[in-house]
C-alpha cells in the first residue's frame, strides 16, 4: 500500500512541470492545485479516521487504493485534454482526497500488524513508499524520452497498480483498529513533552512535502534542465531517500537518535543550499541526493520518541505528533508556491533551509533509545503481554 501511493505521487511530481507548461501556470497559480491537494486530504484524513472505526483496514484500504488510482490518469486529463485551470484543481482536490484515505488506513494498519508482534515496521513502510516514488519518477522519465503522452502514460500506470492492489488484497488481513481506552487522550494536539516533538515533525515533514513537489520544478526552471532530466534528478532524490529509509534503523542504533537528527536537519540544510547557490544541474541533483539523505529518517526517528514521551499512551502520542506533522507535508508545497510567486522559487526555499536547521537545532528533544535498533520483537511481545494482564 505504501509502495503504490508512492508511484502515484511519484508520477505527479515529475509531470508538475508539464502540467504547468501545458496550463501557462505561474508558480502562484501551481501553487492553487498543490493547496486544492492539501485541502483534500484534510477532508479525506478524519473522515477515514471514522470510517475505520466501523469498518476494517482491509477494506478501507483497498477501496482508497482503487479510487487513487483512478485519480492518476484524472489529473493527466484534465491537464492536457481539458486543459483548463479550474479541471485540474479540481483533480488535484480528488487526487489528495483519495490520498489521504491511503494515508491513514495503511498507517493504522501497520500499527496494528506492530502491536500483534510482527516487530517495527514504520521505518520499512516508508522505505516502500520511497521506492514507490522513485518507480513513479523512474516511469514517467523513460515514458518523456520516448515520447509517450502523459495521458496514456499515467493510464498504463494506474492500471498497474490496479494489478498491484488485486495481488495485495489476497494477504491483506482484515483487522479492525483496536478500541479506545478510557483513560485515551481526547485531543489530537500534543501537550507537554510532544510539543517539540510535533514542531520538530511538522518542520520535517514541510521540508518533505516542499521537496516533493517543487524538486522537479527548480531543475526545470532554475537549473535549466530538461523535463525528462528533471525527472531522473527527482529519480534520484527519491533513491537516495529511499536507501537512507532501509538502512535508518542500523543507524540509529548504532550513533543514537539524537545524533542521527541532527545530521539530517544538517543535510537538508546544506543540500538544499549547495543547489540554490550553485543554480545548476549536477549541483542541484547532488544536492538533492543530500536533501533525500536528510529527510530520510525524520518521521522513524520523531514517532519512535513520541512514544517514549507518551505517558502510557504511545498510540495516542504517536496520532498527535504524526497529525502536526502531516500538516506540514501538506501547507508545505503552496506556501512555496506563494512565496515563490512574490519572489521566485529560489528565494522561497530558503525556508526549506532554515526548517533543516531548525530540526538540527531542535534534535535535543529526541531522547536517547528511541530508536527500533534498541528494541527486540521478544521486548514488544512482553510489552503486549503486560498489557494483557493488566486488563
Amino acid at each position: 500500500m505504501y509502495a503504490l501511493d508512492g508511484v502515484g505521487f511519484g508520477s505527479w511530481a515529475a509531470y508538475l512541470p508539464i502540467y504547468k507548461a501545458r496550463l501557462g501556470l505561474s508558480d502562484g497559480g501551481l501553487g492553487m492545485a498543490l493547496f486544492a491537494l492539501v485541502v483534500g486530504s484534510l477532508i479525506s484524513m478524519p473522515t477515514t479516521g471514522r470510517l475505520l472505526a466501523r469498518r476494517n483496514t482491509r477494506s478501507v484500504s483497498l477501496f482508497g487504493c482503487v479510487a487513487f488510482c483512478a485519480t492518476i490518469p484524472l489529473v493527466s486529463f484534465a491537464a492536457t485534454t481539458i486543459g483548463a485551470t479550474s479541471a485540474f484543481v479540481a483533480a488535484a482536490f480528488l487526487f489528495g482526497a483519495t490520498k489521504g484515505i491511503i494515508d491513514v488506513a495503511a498507517n493504522t494498519h501497520a500499527i496494528g500488524v506492530e502491536g500483534d508482534g510482527a516487530g517495527p515496521l514504520m521505518s520499512t513502510c516508508h522505505g516502500g513508499w520511497s521506492l514507490g516514488v522513485l518507480v513513479g519518477a523512474s516511469l514517467v522519465a523513460g515514458a518523456i524520452r520516448i515520447g509517450l503522452p502523459p495521458l496514456a502514460t499515467t493510464t498504463l500506470i494506474a492500471a498497474g497498480l490496479l494489478g498491484v492492489t488485486a495481488a495485495a488484497s489476497r494477504a491483506l488481513v482484515a483487522r479492525q483498529p483496536a478500541a479506545a481506552s478510557p483513560t485515551a487522550r481526547r485531543s489530537v494536539w500534543p501537550r507537554g513533552r510532544l510539543v517539540p516533538l510535533a514542531a520538530l515533525g511538522f518542520l520535517g515533514l514541510f521540508c518533505e512535502g516542499s521537496m516533493g513537489d517543487w524538486a522537479a520544478v527548480f531543475l526545470t526552471d532554475v537549473a535549466g534542465a530538461s523535463t525528462s532530466a528533471a525527472a531522473i534528478g527527482f529519480a534520484a532524490y527519491s533513491l537516495v531517500m529511499m536507501c537512507g529509509r532501509f538502512g535508518g534503523d542500523r543507524l540509529v542504533a548504532r550513533l543514537g537518535a539524537s545524533r542521527v537528527l541532527t545530521a539530517s536537519g544538517l543535510s537538508v540544510a546544506t543540500g538544499l543550499g549547495i543547489a540554490i547557490v550553485a543554480r545548476t544541474y549536477p549541483a542541484a541533483v547532488v544536492g538533492f541526493a543530500l536533501v533525500g539523505l536528510g529527510v530520510a529518517n525524520l518521521v522513524p526517528i520523531l514517532f519512535r520518541a513520541a512514544g517514549r514521551d507518551a505517558d502510557g499512551d504511545s498510540g495516542a502520542a504517536i496520532a498527535s505528533v504524526s497529525t502536526v506533522g502531516y500538516l506540514g507535508f501538506l501547507i508545505g508545497p503552496p506556501l512555496i508556491g506563494a512565496l515563490s510567486q512574490a519572489a521566485g522559487l529560489s528565494s522561497a526555499l530558503w525556508l526549506v533551509v532554515l526548517s533543516g536547521l531548525a530540526v538540527a537545532a531542535g534534535s535535543r528533544f529526541v531522547v536517547e533509545g528511541a530508536g527500533v535498533g534498541t528494541e527486540s520483537s521478544r521486548t514488544l511481545e512482553e510489552r503486549i503481554h503486560a498489557c494483557e494482564s493488566t486488563v
